[in-house]
């Protein structure tokens, strides 16, 4: 499979290269998504992975197609300069339009309860397509590993050394934390020491 990543989020999709033409990795490629069509950039032509949506590819990016997508970028900027002038408790982070104009997607942080349908009803009017709503907050994002010198199960002798009847008896070590593979605070803080190093030398996917 072909893996490209796309959007202003980095959005991963997966493309069937039987059906697609040609590619070689950074390639710039136009790709059809339940988003929309945007422009991708193709990270691997032999990819193994089934977790990421698939998407049809469906050409080479031609300098029209750069072109549009800057016409686009100016548009999603028109768009986000209008939600930024209302007063809903929503911090506006960025939005971003389709290549074929399909729709536009503003990214979101809210910081109390609210209802922006009457905003996005009227941005759609107002800018003749689809308006929607992105809310960052419910977005997965990835996590650091646990910070050893913190997992502790909350009781006030937990994490000292000094042990605790939870995390001896049913707690951190018995179960959610490391599945039952270490038993006391040194043998948690090694463990986690090795996560970490074993994490940071993992090469990035991009």
């Amino acid at each position: 499979m072909i893996l490209v990543r796309y959007g202003k989020l980095g959005l991963l999709g997966l493309a069937d290269p039987h059906a697609a033409p040609a590619t070689n990795r950074g390639d710039s490629v136009v790709i059809g998504t339940v988003h929309g069509v945007h422009l991708g950039i193709v990270l691997s032509d032999d990819c193994r992975t089934t977790t990421a949506e698939r998407v049809e590819l469906l050409r080479i990016a031609t300098p029209a197609d750069r072109s549009a997508a800057e016409r686009n970028e100016a548009f999603a900027l028109e768009i986000l300069s209008a939600a930024d002038a209302t007063d809903l408790p929503i911090t506006f982070i960025d939005a971003e339009v389709s290549l074929d104009r399909a729709g536009a997607l503003l990214h979101a942080l809210p910081h109390a309860p609210c209802d922006a349908s009457e905003l996005l009803a009227s941005l759609s009017d107002r800018h003749d397509l689809p308006v929607r709503l992105l809310d960052l907050a419910r977005t997965p994002t990835a996590k650091d590993p646990p910070d050893p010198e913190k997992m502790t199960c909350g009781k006030p002798d937990c994490g000292t050394g000094s042990g605790c009847s939870s995390c001896s008896t049913g707690g951190c070590s018995a179960g959610s934390c490391s599945k039952g593979s270490v038993k006391s605070a040194a043998e948690l803080t090694a463990y986690f020491t090795d996560l970490r190093e074993k994490l940071h030398a993992r090469t990035p996917l991009v």
